[in-house]
């Protein structure tokens, strides 16, 4: 059984529905009240951080292999998870809000509650995959030290604009549709200083927003497109975060552009002209940075990458393929990294606010 900090009822891959995300004027009216928007930005990112924990990543994942990623110097290990349906019945708190209260801060804030998904969406348990991999903190344009990115340059590639630079480095993603955002209004928070998690963390260069994430597939199968909300954040100088979960936009949010199928008549390119399959996912990323250890040989800082992800492509692919699939796919994100980042200018990573 998973330690309870993993028990989000927001981190799962039942997508949410359009009436459990905060108000905002690309999505239509809901029939019941919307969750506030700190409390639902503030459980994300706690949930998230909770999630990849070392306490909780190390109780919950189990090591499955090593793999190699050129042109990573660091080999990348890739670990499994399983939750299973009982999990998700019983212990899950899917509607029930609460408040939550840090030790380091007297302040609350209630928990968004959501429907409790059907028995069908919960019935196959949740399989994640992660992969972890050390870099040294040196520049991906150094010639002596090949393979390795900077602590800058992670923080320009996964957490500012996270979603479109996802775009540039990855081979099949031919789309990163940008629905909506909450940016105004989180830097608002932000400015305020109310980005505060439960622990008194606070939480700086956030954003918010959906995304429909779409992927060219080998014929005969259909692109699938997986509509998400994404949440990025620096935690510390020294740590950032990228939270994706499943939504499920429907036809009736007039900016998206896939799943109200516009995409078939509106497209620019054949490629985003055709139909799409839905599908969904949920991922988490935690980028850390650590200081060297000179009486063990290390006179350079690391850079630790931890990601995991569950998800479902949907259409006929049956879940035992993509299973065998995802190991091989996850680690190969690392190589998509390492060789685009190598491409950034060097003043654009320079400009970067660490946090």
């Amino acid at each position: 059984m998973a330690t309870n900090t993993t028990q989000s009822n927001l981190i799962r891959l039942a997508p949410l529905q359009l009436g459990e995300l905060p108000e905002h004027p690309s999505l239509p009216c809901a029939d019941s009240a919307r969750p506030n928007l700190l409390p639902f930005l503030l459980t994300l990112l706690d949930d998230g951080a909770d999630f990849l924990a070392p306490d909780s990543f190390s109780a919950n994942f189990r090591h499955h292999s090593i793999k190699s990623a050129p042109p990573s110097e660091a080999k990348v290990e890739v670990l499994t998870y399983s939750v299973a349906a009982k999990e998700l019945e019983d212990i899950v708190d899917w509607g029930a809000s609460k408040n939550t209260t840090g030790n380091a801060t007297p302040a609350a804030y209630t928990r968004p509650g959501r429907s409790k998904p059907p028995l069908r969406v919960l019935s196959a348990g949740e399989h994640w995959c992660a992969r972890r991999s050390v870099h040294k903190d040196i520049s991906s344009k150094d010639t002596k030290s090949p393979g390795n990115a900077s602590w800058k340059e992670f923080i320009f590639g996964l957490r500012d604009n996270h979603s479109k630079h996802e775009e540039d480095f990855t081979p099949t993603l031919y789309d990163a549709h940008c629905v909506c955002t909450w940016n105004e209004e989180v830097k608002d928070l932000e400015s305020q200083d109310k980005i505060v998690g439960k622990s008194g963390q606070k939480y700086s260069c956030v954003t918010m927003a959906i995304y429909e994430m779409c992927h060219a597939t080998p014929p005969p199968t259909s692109p699938r497109c997986f509509p998400v909300l994404v949440a990025t954040a620096s935690i510390t100088s020294d740590e950032l975060l990228a939270v994706t979960i499943p939504v499920n936009l429907g036809t009736s949010v007039h900016d998206a552009f896939y799943s109200s199928g516009r995409n078939t008549r509106e497209g620019k390119t054949s490629q985003q002209r055709k139909s799409v399959v839905l599908g969904v996912y949920t991922a988490l990323e935690i980028v850390r940075r650590k200081e060297g250890d000179a009486n063990v040989g290390k006179n350079w800082g690391e850079v630790e990458w931890i990601m995991a992800t569950a998800s479902d492509a949907k259409g006929n692919l049956p879940m035992w393929m993509q299973k065998m699939s995802v190991p091989g796919m996850i680690s190969k994100d690392v190589s998509y990294f390492l060789k685009w980042v190598k491409t950034v200018p060097e003043n654009e990573v320079d400009s970067v606010k660490v946090a």
